[in-house]
């Protein structure tokens, strides 16, 4: 709550924490060094005015949270290298569940994470090349012009995969996401046009004679070339439309004068209900995170915790403790186990909880 208060508590804490490295280690006493470090904030803090709060933040600030923030977020890379690529050794392994693409002739094609493979239709064609966890389809353009149809990759939760479609774009899909797109770009008289379910980000390789359209259920995201992420999963209340760099045009699709342009650092959500636009400034790198592996609960209650939770570690959540939606949280976790990151979060908000394979039950 205190590193919440102002941009100074905030600041000092992490020159703190800066200092402490080199006595940091990978199997620290979380819950220790917290105390440790809240006395020393006793002792040095200043009387100041109390500030008014509009709502009750459970601050999920112990110092594996801060480690996670400060630490794994590239600040410190060289004394967290080991242990983090045995986390994503051990996540890959335990995962279980693969990438499916379906290519526009009806050849379907179940994708490993790792590994090198080329992929090809019905007749043998090479249309794409895989590496780790990314596609390329850069072999599309020299098929026949005459390629019709879509292309189509569905990511199954606890899973992030990278694709560069024939015209350049990247796409960076994220977990329970699937993308349908053209397997030739060429083909597109007017528009390049994908359809989206779930969240990705997009990197549109410019081309001012055809516009790089994304359709998602009710709306279109239009831009010549431009980088912005899109969210909506069959559950959100909101459409949102995150814009990094350059220019986009939302609209509803049936009603395209229904919309709204946006600059970068500008945030579009559209209401699957009310049929409205909102647009707010927000900071873009809360909504791009995931690209990292990093998991940002800004300002969510425990059911959108959940619920975002259950897409990053391929679990399901049986809730059987009641009044946390009472409460917001904010924090930041990076390549956590998601046993660390409960254990986090009990500690603002007591709960219990037990893993059973992939199902996780919450209690009071």
């Amino acid at each position: 709550r205190w590193i919440l208060e102002s941009e100074t508590n905030m600041s000092y804490f992490k020159s703190r924490l800066k200092e402490s490295v080199p006595k940091i280690t990978s199997d620290f006493d979380a819950e220790m060094a917290h105390q440790r470090f809240t006395e020393i904030i006793k002792s040095k803090k200043k009387t100041s005015k109390p500030l008014l709060r509009i709502f009750k933040y459970s601050a999920m600030v112990a110092l594996v949270f801060a480690v996670s923030i400060l630490a794994k977020a590239k600040l410190f890379p060289d004394i967290f290298k080991t242990s983090q690529k045995v986390v994503e050794k051990e996540e890959r392994i335990s995962n279980g569940n693969d990438i499916i693409i379906k290519l526009a002739d009806g050849t379907t094609k179940i994708l490993k994470s790792e590994g090198n493979e080329e992929i090809t239709d019905a007749n043998g064609n090479v249309v794409a090349s895989k590496g780790e966890n990314y596609l390329v389809f850069d072999q599309a353009e020299e098929l026949e012009k005459n390629t019709l149809g879509n292309n189509e990759v569905f990511v199954p939760f606890g899973q992030i995969f990278k694709l560069k479609l024939s015209d350049g774009t990247l796409v960076w899909l994220n977990s329970g996401s699937k993308l349908l797109f053209p397997q030739n770009f060429a083909n597109a008289q007017r528009n390049r046009i994908v359809y989206l379910e779930g969240e990705a980000f997009f990197d549109v390789a410019k081309n001012k004679d055809k516009p790089f359209i994304v359709n998602m259920q009710e709306i279109d995201i239009k831009v010549i070339g431009t980088k912005f992420n899109i969210s909506s999963y069959k559950t959100d209340k909101y459409i949102t439309t995150t814009l990094v760099e350059g220019s986009v045009n939302v609209y509803e699709t049936r009603t395209p004068k229904n919309g709204l342009q946006l600059a970068p650092s500008f945030q579009a959500n559209y209401n699957k209900f009310g049929n409205d636009f909102t647009k707010t400034k927000v900071d873009t790198d809360i909504y791009t995170a995931w690209m990292e592996n990093r998991l940002v609960i800004n300002n969510l209650n425990f059911s959108e915790i959940l619920a975002k939770l259950e897409r990053k570690y391929f679990v399901k959540f049986v809730n059987k403790a009641e009044g946390l939606d009472d409460e917001l949280y904010k924090g930041e976790f990076s390549d956590e186990k998601i046993e660390s990151v409960l254990k986090t979060i009990s500690l603002s908000t007591p709960f219990k909880y037990e893993i059973n394979q992939n199902i996780i039950t919450i209690t009071n």
